[in-house]
């Protein structure tokens, strides 16, 4: 068996047209796809229906009381804590935030709706919603405290974001983080003013303050385009891999060279698990240069821990596997029916409806409820789901179910090609 794969893999690597296809052309449509569509996945352009939840634990009212408070029994002079209780009754944290959500241009792609922490949280795990966007107690005493007395580590705005929904969650970031930094922004004037003497004296600017006026806090970073399109084409192309393996194991039949391993005394159920085992270790070569190449050249995973390349790994081992499968049963297939037809209509037309199912093209997560879940039982459907969870910095939790996923499929695959192949009686 170990010949049959070193052959193999050897004829694959001289043959320049089959490189070309399973690793040229997926880095060109990468490099094509990640930097014109960036915009599209990264939600810049994009029509879509968000819906987030929003839970509002502060007390508006009671906070700004306590900074009133504050100002009036500071040591600061009477002029100064006039200007100062008056910005404070015009500023209104959570007013600001609904000013965004009910504007006109939100309203055209997303709306919210007001609940509490406990429906919010089981809308988000139910994916029910894009969004959780909490305003936690004390926001608006914090936020206040901080822009205009400089005191304390400013407000944060909890966030967190279902892992159905990547790109709702990225454009919800982008707002979020535009809201924070012109706050932020706000609140370096205020300060850089008060060293000037205009409002305060004593006051300091510092990174820290200027850091300090909101923080965004998101539980799964947002996935890149260039990201997606790199997992999106790798798994698309993957298939080709299967396919260039049954073809040429029906050429092997063509050319006797079959007949003659069977003459020698080799185990027809021997000879398809080689091609099995070739095609898990092309897909896991194939993989591993595709996923290189992009993190080399365009810096795809920049900046990614070792547990995030543990777990790319573990995917890559399951869906090499999966596409050995794949290959078994196309071989089998053909050997059955005597021809090239079963790789032929596989490779024209299953690959292409198996990539728009599983989101090689774009996220199902943002398309029908039923395509999402035709998708995730789909081989590159059920991989392309665990690499993004991996990107996003979700736990095994998150893409154990397309793991297991993969397997069944890999089991499936496997039991019915070695059921289909012709033994050495029927040859």
């Amino acid at each position: 068996m170990g010949n049959f794969i070193k052959k193999d893999i050897l004829i694959l690597v001289r043959d320049r047209k089959e490189l070309a296809i399973l690793i040229l052309m997926p880095f060109i449509l990468i490099a094509i796809l990640g930097f014109a569509l960036g915009n599209f996945i990264n939600g810049n352009s994009v029509s879509l229906d968000l819906q987030f939840m929003l839970v509002v634990e502060d007390d508006e009212v009671s906070g700004m009381a306590r900074v009133l408070e504050e100002i009036w029994r500071s040591e600061l002079p009477e002029e100064v804590k006039v200007q100062l209780a008056q910005a404070a009754e015009q500023i209104r944290p959570q007013a600001m935030l609904r000013t965004i959500f009910d504007s006109e241009e939100f309203s055209e792609f997303g709306y919210y709706q007001e609940m509490s922490m406990e429906e919010g949280k089981r809308a988000v795990e139910q994916d029910e919603a894009a969004v959780l966007l909490i305003v936690p107690e004390d926001y608006t005493y914090n936020l206040l405290r901080k822009m205009l007395l400089d005191s304390g580590d400013g407000a944060e705005l909890l966030v967190e974001g279902s892992s159905k929904y990547p790109i709702s969650a990225g454009i919800f970031q982008d707002i979020m983080e535009s809201f924070a930094r012109n706050v932020n922004y706000e609140t370096a004037l205020g300060q850089i003013s008060a060293a000037n003497g205009v409002m305060t004296a004593g006051s300091q600017t510092s990174t820290d303050t200027v850091q300090g006026g909101v923080e965004f806090i998101d539980a799964l970073e947002p996935i890149k385009s260039m990201q997606y399109y790199t997992f999106g084409m790798a798994v698309m192309f993957i298939m080709y891999a299967a396919t260039s393996i049954a073809s040429r194991a029906f050429n092997e039949k063509q050319q006797f060279t079959f007949d003659r391993i069977i003459v020698a005394g080799t185990n027809p159920l021997s000879y398809l698990a080689g091609k099995a085992i070739s095609a898990t270790m092309l897909v896991f070569m194939q993989l591993a240069v595709l996923f290189g190449l992009s993190a080399l050249l365009f810096q795809t995973f920049s900046g990614k821990s070792l547990e995030f390349w543990l777990a790319l790994m573990l995917v890559m081992v399951v869906l090499s596997l999966c596409m050995g499968g794949l290959a078994s049963l196309l071989t089998s297939l053909n050997f059955r029916a005597e021809d090239y037809r079963s790789s032929q209509v596989f490779g024209g037309l299953f690959i292409t409806l198996l990539s728009f199912l599983g989101g090689s093209f774009y996220p199902t997560s943002e398309m029908s409820e039923v395509i999402s879940n035709l998708g995730g039982w789909t081989p590159n459907g059920a991989a392309l789901n665990a690499f993004v969870q991996i990107t996003q910095g979700g736990g095994l939790e998150r893409y154990l179910d397309s793991i297991v996923r993969l397997l069944v499929l890999s089991g499936l695959l496997f039991v019915v090609s070695f059921m289909l192949f012709p033994r050495r009686r029927s040859l």
